[in-house]
């Protein structure tokens, strides 16, 4: 596809979407823009919020807006969008103009003079600018803030003046400016990736960091190297990228309260500074190719620098160094030991797409388990070794499965599916190198309004769940609490994810979707509020107060793929008393703060609520709901003992007793477990594994994979 193709089937899928979604174009172009970014974790919950007013005779704006995690940073976000295909340049001077409206508004809001230019003293706007204001703080002592990043997002192309965005810091903090325009996202489509992070040591005033390469495997998947960073190269690096610099890491960086944290500062600001490479366990590093030094002992380039442990490392020394908390001298004297792995799959270099998948399956797969074994030595739960886990690969295997193709809409002759889209970019990656026609052919039966993502797919479950305090709370922050319920769901039944299970949860995000668009088009609903945290709030609310015994019509839901009117009806309602509480709790504060609490939701559900008749006589019996979940069931417990039947008689009976005798020779698990792998590779020679012996065996591997060191032997 060309730029030009891309940019034309861009703006009539814009168009399109817009339609559907009730918006315009230009509110269309700014969900778009947040949802990209957001993919590629730049943005971390952000919420859209339209701002554009007059402060000092100077023009202050964005349209959303986010905190960081890691990079403890705000995110403004401005767009530019022109409603044509041939939008034009963005210039130097267009840049000047968006940033410094969104630069101005920091200023304003730190000063505290935003409510003098608001339009009225209920304006939410005060709220966020009051917000801004407490985390930046007096000074950098007690600021939360160490940085602003900006984004200015427009459907024009870059004009080829413009060399360089950097930009002044502000209020003593350094400033970010990221622009995507038309190139850029036509580059991400193709890509289907985040962009890697490419490093020239020269470019940061060394020559190469210092390593020895370590000959520990035949293996050509990966190899690894053992180095020393220098603690300023650390600093400067996490000052420039900030968040995306830990894309792999797992456990965030908190604060500085905590005890480990607490020495990592100590001795950055201490008299021993030298000592840190003693006292610090370093930082864990993947990369997808390095250049060397003539002689090998020096790293001089990184390609795709990413690292999967020691963010609370990076991050200490980047405060460090912007908050000036080092004696000079320091940080120079600090150095930082590096385990880097060089890991060898062809992302880029091939056009194949299912050669590119299933590279970055793999890739993806060893920097979990990389990233799972750096952080083994401090308290970490499963959950937070999610995102690759086999539940996420089963419900996109679901999603694709004929059973679940919608039933056809009138007129049409057949359905549609939704795409589970366990990684970033996975839906728009299906149709690379694909021809128009194909492309037009798979979003027909693929649209792009039915893609449901990881994260927004955890939203979803807990508020089913009755946990819209944790839904509110952002997709970062749910993820962790979604994550532990579906490892105790996998633990205790695992056959209830299942296509009843997959179909239940397409009709939870309808219903998501038609309450977030029947409170944004609500006359009693003000521009720019807190629908976020009204919809989870609304749809819990309506789903706890059901009679005993009846439920939601999750199956009339599906086939309608629509919410029924009375369904309709009830929302409206109760999103309008949805407000009213949590405006009354917050007394006109900021409702989100409130919303976050379980003790609010506790509140709301003792909140007396009327449900229409009508509702309640479209509501079903639940016994029946859960009979047909119950039948799913079992069908998936059967259909798992067979496909797991038919991988152990293929991968055979010399297959088995070789992990056998790997077994018995490094005492791994119990002389029981070593016993029934060896019956199970006898019963696999005879070919008659019983379905006892599949599931005995099933378990073993399982635990050989996750409790022990053992690595199960390639097929």
């Amino acid at each position: 596809m060309t730029i030009e193709e891309y940019r034309e089937e861009f703006l009539a899928q814009l168009r399109n979407d817009a339609h559907i979604n009730g918006n315009l174009n230009q509110e269309q172009f700014v969900e778009e823009a947040v949802s990209l970014l957001e993919k590629n974790e730049e943005l971390i919950d952000p919420v859209i919020f339209p701002c554009n007013m007059k402060s000092r005779n100077r023009n202050l704006g964005f349209h959303a807006y986010a905190y960081g995690g890691a990079d403890s940073t705000i995110q403004l976000l401005i767009t530019d969008f022109v409603d044509s295909p041939d939008a034009g340049t963005l210039t130097n001077e267009d840049i000047r103009i968006l940033y410094n409206k969104m630069q101005y508004f920091i200023q304003d809001a730190a000063e505290g003079i935003i409510s003098k230019a608001a339009s009225d003293e209920s304006d939410q706007i005060i709220d966020i600018a009051n917000e801004f204001r407490q985390k930046i703080g007096k000074n950098m002592e007690t600021t939360e803030i160490t940085a602003f990043r900006f984004y200015i997002v427009t459907n024009k192309m870059l004009s080829s003046r413009v060399k360089n965005v950097d930009q002044e810091p502000i209020l003593g903090r350094p400033s970010v400016l990221r622009v995507w325009t038309l190139e850029r996202f036509y580059n991400n489509f193709r890509s289907s990736q985040s962009e890697r992070i490419m490093i020239d040591c020269k470019e940061w005033g060394i020559n190469g960091i210092q390593c020895l390469k370590a000959h520990i495997s035949q293996s050509n998947q990966f190899d690894s190297y053992m180095g020393i960073v220098p603690g300023l190269l650390l600093a400067k690096l996490f000052k420039k990228y900030q968040g995306p610099l830990l894309e792999g890491n797992i456990r965030c960086f908190l604060n500085a309260k905590g005890k480990y944290n607490k020495a990592i500062k100590s001795t950055i600001i201490g008299e021993t500074p030298e000592r840190f490479f003693i006292y610090n366990n370093g930082i864990s590093v993947v990369a997808n190719s390095v250049k060397l030094s003539s002689d090998g002992h020096y790293i001089t380039a990184f390609d795709g620098f990413q690292i999967v442990n020691g963010g609370q490392t990076t991050v200490s020394l980047c405060n460090a160094y912007i908050k000036g908390e080092a004696p000079e001298g320091n940080l120079e004297k600090i150095y930082v030991p590096m385990k880097l792995t060089v890991l060898n799959f062809k992302l880029n270099d091939t056009e194949d797409p299912e050669l590119i998948q299933r590279n970055r399956d793999k890739y993806d797969d060893l920097v979990q388990q990389i990233a799972r074994s750096s952080n083994w030595q401090n308290p970490t739960k499963e959950a937070d070794f999610f995102s690759n886990d086999p539940f996420h690969r089963e419900m996109e295997r679901l999603s694709l499965l004929i059973e679940n193709q919608t039933p056809p809409k009138p007129g049409q002759i057949s359905g549609t599916f939704w795409f589970y889209e366990r990684s970033a970019h996975r839906h728009e990656q299906q149709m690379f190198n694909m021809t128009t026609a194909k492309r037009k052919q798979w979003l027909e039966l693929h649209p792009k309004n039915q893609v449901i993502t990881k994260e927004k797919f955890g939203l979803y479950y807990n508020t089913l769940v009755l946990l819209p305090h944790s839904v509110c709370k952002g997709s970062v922050n749910n993820w962790d609490l979604f994550s532990s319920q579906i490892v105790t769901l996998k633990k205790t039944n695992p056959a209830a994810i299942n296509s009843y299970f997959f179909r239940k949860m397409v009709a939870v995000k309808i219903i998501y979707d038609k309450t977030d668009r029947l409170i944004n088009k609500a006359d009693w609903y003000p521009a720019g509020g807190y629908k976020a945290m009204y919809v989870p709030y609304t749809i819990a609310k309506i789903l706890a107060t059901l009679p005993k015994g009846k439920e939601i019509d999750w199956k009339r839901i599906w086939h309608m793929q629509d919410i029924y009117p009375s369904l309709a009806h009830q929302l409206e309602i109760v999103a309008k008393q949805t407000m009213d509480f949590l405006q009354g709790v917050s007394k006109h504060g900021n409702e989100r703060t409130y919303a976050v609490k379980e003790d609010t939701w506790k509140k709301y559900l003792a909140e007396p609520l009327t449900l229409t008749d009508d509702f309640i006589a479209d509501a079903v019996d639940s016994s029946f709901e859960k009979e047909e979940a119950k039948t799913q069931e079992r069908q998936a417990r059967f259909n798992m003992v067979t496909d797991m039947w038919a991988k152990f008689m293929t991968l055979g009976a010399d297959y088995i007793n070789q992990v056998y005798k790997d077994m018995e020779r490094l005492n791994l698990l119990s002389a029981q477990d070593r016993e029934s792998v060896r019956n199970s590779a006898s019963s696999v020679s005879k070919g008659n594994l019983t379905d006892r012996q599949v599931k005995t065996l099933t378990k073993i591997f399982e635990k050989l994979d996750k409790e022990t060191d053992y690595i199960i032997p390639d097929k």
